[in-house]
């Protein structure tokens, strides 16, 4: 089994944990918890990968993950050399997030090691780790992905949209509405057929998909499924799907 790990979470969380200390104790945090998330999942082999200075998406929608303004830990930085140099931990290709590299190396050998729901888009095997604060606890979490119901997460986020990542999602629809939306649905055409009329701008419905998507090939182009997807589904207009569902 090969782990294909985030290791974005891996050295920021190290690095905020040693906000207080030497670079040298955020390093030590890294190699321990890399170690572990190995011995989790029981892997023969790892990727771990740091994403692109550079982001696409960015490119696509200017304020897609504007909103993170706090300062980054001191020694995030000089970790994230450290892990390239030390670690085995790889930068991802142009343009792309360690989500997207992740998502694009997932086979049947491959499992992905990550904190990040995101990811969960893809069909299957995934580990999360133990993560816990003061009064909660998160334990760790093996959980194998299909395909079906990680078309369906994506659909919900394109309808609520992610607030960690500021894409604006459709007013008045959160989680909750979302999934009750798409629970019975059966295709990602059906699923489409729900979502697209809820958008009156179909550039905006594409733009907020490209960033929601993780991509599965370096070539995969969301706007190019949309065209397919508009094809095959035909005219359902959003009176139809305003009837099914008030979104009032």
């Amino acid at each position: 089994m090969i782990a294909l790990i985030d290791m974005d979470l891996v050295v920021f969380r190290s690095a905020i944990s040693a906000e207080k200390d030497e670079l040298s104790i955020a390093i030590h945090r890294a190699h321990t918890l890399l170690d572990n998330l190995i011995k989790k999942t029981e892997a023969t082999e790892y990727r771990a990968f740091l994403s692109h200075p550079s982001n696409f998406r960015k490119d696509i929608l200017p304020t897609y993950k504007a909103n993170r303004t706090a300062p980054k830990p001191k020694h995030l930085a000089k970790l994230r050399e450290y892990a390239v140099e030390n670690m085995g931990a790889e930068i991802s290709r142009e343009g792309l997030e360690a989500d997207d590299e992740l998502a694009i190396h997932q086979t049947d050998e491959t499992i992905i090691v990550t904190l990040d729901k995101d990811l969960l888009q893809v069909a299957g095997q995934h580990f999360s780790w133990e993560i816990k604060g003061k009064k909660w606890k998160r334990p760790d979490k093996f959980f194998f992905q299909t395909e079906l119901e990680g078309l369906r997460l994506f659909y919900e986020q394109c309808i609520k949209g992610d607030n960690a990542d500021n894409v604006i999602g459709i007013k008045g629809l959160g989680d909750k509405k979302a999934k009750q939306m798409l629970a019975n649905c059966q295709t990602e055409l059906e699923m489409f057929r729900i979502v697209q009329p809820l958008y009156a701008d179909d550039e905006k419905f594409i733009k907020n998909a490209i960033c929601l998507h993780m991509k599965r090939t370096l070539e995969d182009n969301w706007r190019d499924k949309f065209e397919q997807l508009q094809k095959q589904a035909g005219s359902k207009g959003l009176e139809d799907t305003q009837e099914e569902f008030s979104i009032s």
